[in-house]
């Protein structure tokens, strides 16, 4: 049954990839968005743990009501994501691209780039880290996205092709240590999402003790690579805006594991901010809360404050 549904997947999908090069923008945004409501109604799997998490991270600051549409907004956005502007992405010139994705400036990466010991960008499972992507190739800079791959391998030839098309690659995530070192140490710039489930290291995210990886502070410490937040804004009429943060503080104090800490908590509250603007436009539907805090941990998580403010 599985092979039989990766099969339907991935048949549906190059369909879709013809299908999406004959139609209007429009139309197909309102079509995925459509697609989304429909899986907002049929997934009560995914509902649930999106309101789980909606209620861990804000707790009554929403009605039942008010996370409903959240949850519903954040279906719409990702069909739209996945099915409109990954599956158009390769048809998309450099005009159209930049008239979609706009960047004020791109003067932080390069700053960070010409001190030579490459350069770590954090994005988040937000807006749409693809299409920013994408946009960033045109003007020169070439990620190499560190993320997790689907378990179909001929899933993985589809979105890789569509992803070489758009002069960025994915590093599969865990297996990509090697190659992320080498690229950094040749000036050359990686992409990590760290705002999924993870056991490395317990930072503060919405109030709470949250499992994350440590990937990006350890490769910042071990190479210098200076850490720039970066994400994409959705706009009502289907644009992008893209914003980037202050960068991180990687300064070494000689304590690699207090140093890992701060850096990944400074990096958490940094999504968190971004998150707390655009709520809807954040995977609520992963269940991110999930990994059990150690008990080591637990005392002080009873006094811990809120990281970030509202705005």
């Amino acid at each position: 049954m599985k092979k039989l549904w990766q099969f339907f997947v991935r048949t549906t999908f190059r369909v879709l990839l013809r299908v999406m090069r004959f139609m209007p923008w429009k139309p197909a945004l309102a079509w995925a968005a459509a697609m989304g409501s429909i899986g907002y109604h049929l997934s009560a799997r995914y509902r649930r743990v999106a309101d789980k998490n909606l209620r861990l991270a804000y707790g009554d600051e929403f009605t039942e009501r008010e996370r409903n549409a959240i949850t519903k907004r954040v279906f719409q956005n990702f069909a739209q994501a996945a099915l409109v502007e990954f599956l158009k992405s390769p048809t998309m010139t450099p005009d159209e691209l930049r008239a979609r994705v706009r960047v004020p400036s791109f003067e932080p990466p390069d700053r960070l780039l010409a001190l030579g010991k490459g350069l770590i960008v954090i994005s988040a499972h937000f807006g749409n880290f693809e299409i920013m992507a994408r946009r960033s190739a045109i003007e020169g800079y070439r990620f190499a996205v560190v993320a997790r791959q689907s378990q179909d391998d001929g899933m993985n030839e589809i979105t890789d092709y569509i992803r070489e098309t758009g002069g960025y690659e994915v590093l599969p995530r865990g297996k990509s240590a090697k190659a992320v070192l080498q690229r950094l140490r040749k000036g050359g710039a990686v992409a990590i999402l760290p705002d999924q489930k993870s056991e490395d290291v317990f930072v503060p995210f919405f109030g709470r003790l949250t499992g994350t990886v440590a990937g990006p502070a350890v490769l910042a410490l071990k190479t210098g690579a200076p850490i720039l937040p970066m994400f994409s804004i959705r706009r009502p009429d289907g644009t992008f805006d893209v914003e980037f943060c202050p960068e991180i503080d990687i300064t070494s104090t000689g304590d690699l594991e207090a140093d890992t800490h701060r850096i990944m908590a400074d990096i958490t509250a940094q999504i968190e901010r971004v998150i707390r603007r655009h709520p809807e436009q954040w995977l609520w539907l992963h269940d991110r809360w999930r990994a059990p805090v150690p008990e080591h941990l637990l005392a002080p998580a009873e006094d811990l404050a809120p990281t970030v403010g509202a705005t």
